[in-house]
């Protein structure tokens, strides 16, 4: 055990209850000699049977098992105190609805110990499907435009992204890197790939190993899903602020015309749902434009 490097497993939740329960005995019964498991916790108050669960596991599991709960729900925040709480020399981030295979983290680490990798990713079955073959899984092209291919069967090799329901790292890459950007709001959709670039920026590559994979329950509550189920208009601004925000912060700006006709594109495929609703138009259109300058002054500030 001692020839172990040790494993700190970050599993940030939010709203979930007995999906969360069944991931954290998941996550306990790891083949991996040494490691630890914690919980950063964003949801305000659990059913009675989930808050007792938690508070079990924590003093039965002493050392093995931490419970840290945070009153600001913010993915990228609940990563970041993650990182800062763990004791691991490598780092495992973990979706709150996952079934991982119990060599998880062996998997990972024999990634991470190939030359120039800076983070690993593996696979994430959604479902019992097969799509048509992809040579890579994430690929992000100068303009901004990604190609995520994660559904899809994609052999090993490396990536452009990192998935962030099941993703490693060095827990030193996480601070050289400048750890997660909490400025991605709600959903924070984009936030794993935003760090991605800074660690591929740092001249390492991210290594993809489908056999790495997690079984995504995809539970239809809590989580990311939480603000689409109880507020859809909310949910489309934080989305597009999160898209623009990515755009604006890490790509050139003569990309801008490239990237409003994807976005234009989007309106128009899913301009049936929007059909006599024109709050949601609104308020996607006002997340695009809320994030772009946010994403603007960002990219300001990292250059001066």
């Amino acid at each position: 055990m001692s020839n172990s490097p040790f494993w700190s497993v970050i599993l940030p939740t939010y709203q979930r209850e007995r999906v969360l329960c069944e991931t954290i005995e998941h996550l306990l019964a790891l083949s991996y000699p040494n490691y630890e498991l914690l919980v950063i916790d964003q949801t305000p108050k659990h059913e009675f049977e989930t808050e007792q669960f938690l508070r079990v596991h924590a003093e039965k599991e002493s050392g093995r098992f931490r419970w840290h709960t945070i009153a600001r729900p913010n993915l990228p925040h609940a990563r970041n105190i993650g990182a800062q709480l763990a004791t691991g020399d490598f780092l495992l981030y973990c979706d709150d609805d996952i079934i991982p295979p119990v060599d998880l983290i062996d998997l990972h680490l024999h990634n991470l110990e190939q030359p120039g990798i800076g983070a690993a990713t593996g696979g994430n079955f959604v479902e019992q499907r097969k799509m048509p073959a992809r040579p890579r899984p994430c690929e992000i092209l100068p303009s901004g435009r990604v190609f995520d291919y994660w559904d899809y069967e994609v052999p090993k090799g490396t990536t452009d992204s990192l998935r962030g329901g099941n993703m490693s790292m060095p827990r030193k890459i996480v601070f050289e890197a400048g750890l997660f950007d909490e400025a991605y709001i709600g959903n924070a959709y984009r936030e794993e790939t935003d760090f991605s670039l800074r660690v591929l920026q740092m001249g390492y590559q991210i290594a993809y190993d489908p056999v790495a994979a997690v079984v995504h329950l995809g539970h239809p509550t809590g989580g990311s899903r939480a603000g689409k189920v109880s507020d859809e208009s909310r949910y489309l601004f934080e989305f597009h602020h999160n898209i623009a925000y990515f755009f604006a912060k890490n790509f050139r700006q003569r990309y801008l015309p490239s990237f409003l006709r994807r976005e234009a594109a989007w309106f128009v495929k899913e301009r049936t749902d929007f059909r006599g609703r024109p709050k949601l138009v609104f308020s996607a259109l006002q997340g695009l434009w809320r994030g772009y300058l946010a994403g603007l002054r960002k990219r300001k500030s990292l250059s001066s």
